[in-house]
């Protein structure tokens, strides 16, 4: 089964033009799917990562949402950079366009809870029919979380690991690219696979890491 994923991984990367890596040791697709992050607080960061995006759009919701995330008792899940980003009236640029990528991340994570069955393309930006699918599979915002965080489990943890996997080698591509001093001819966008690569690092706590601003995405 390991030489069974193994190569499913491998022709996947080729097929989107990263033909040069292979995983030289399938015992590595071994995992403690019971190490991974609890449902609930997947749940929980997808919520946070929604509500993030939404006050990228109007800043002036920013106090409307902390309110709301700690009635709900989930503030305790948002990261230090985000509550600064939150309890700061106007943000950089940078830091705007670092955070409006992070829907990447909280579709992936909900694709992992299985709250959404379309796999994001490695191409391509979550289109906006994939984000308004998982906002819809969402409570909306200001709603009651009680009952959405206490039903939710995952997809078939292989299925999530090995998305991981794949991921992780194609920010070992662009790395190596880019430290070579080359070009990459990947069918890989970078921005939306590098945020699927640090989610699902968290989700599976890679390195033993918890914390959502310390993941590490070494390769």
């Amino acid at each position: 089964m390991l030489v069974t994923r193994k190569t499913k991984i491998e022709e996947r990367l080729s097929q989107h033009g990263i033909n040069n890596y292979q995983i030289s040791y399938p015992e590595y697709l071994n995992f403690d799917h019971d190490l991974f992050a609890t449902p609930r607080e997947v749940g929980c960061r997808v919520m946070i990562l929604t509500a993030i995006a939404y006050t990228i759009q109007d800043e002036t919701k920013k106090y409307g949402i902390i309110k709301w995330l700690k009635a709900e008792n989930i503030w305790s899940h948002v990261s230090e950079k985000e509550v600064a980003y939150l309890n700061t009236r106007t943000s950089t640029e940078d830091e705007i366009l670092d955070l409006s990528w992070k829907i990447e991340a909280a579709y992936i994570l909900a694709w992992a809870l299985a709250l959404v069955e379309d796999k994001p393309m490695p191409g391509e930006e979550a289109t906006e029919e994939q984000i308004n699918t998982m906002i819809q599979h969402l409570p909306a915002l200001g709603d009651g979380l009680e009952g959405f965080l206490s039903s939710l489990n995952f997809r078939d943890p292989v299925e999530i690991y090995d998305e991981n996997i794949f991921y992780e080698l194609t920010t070992t591509h662009f790395r190596d690219t880019l430290f070579s001093g080359g070009k990459s001819r990947a069918d890989v966008h970078v921005p939306a696979s590098f945020e699927r690569h640090m989610a699902l690092n968290w989700l599976r706590r890679f390195m033993g890491i918890h914390d959502w601003d310390d993941t590490d995405t070494s390769t």
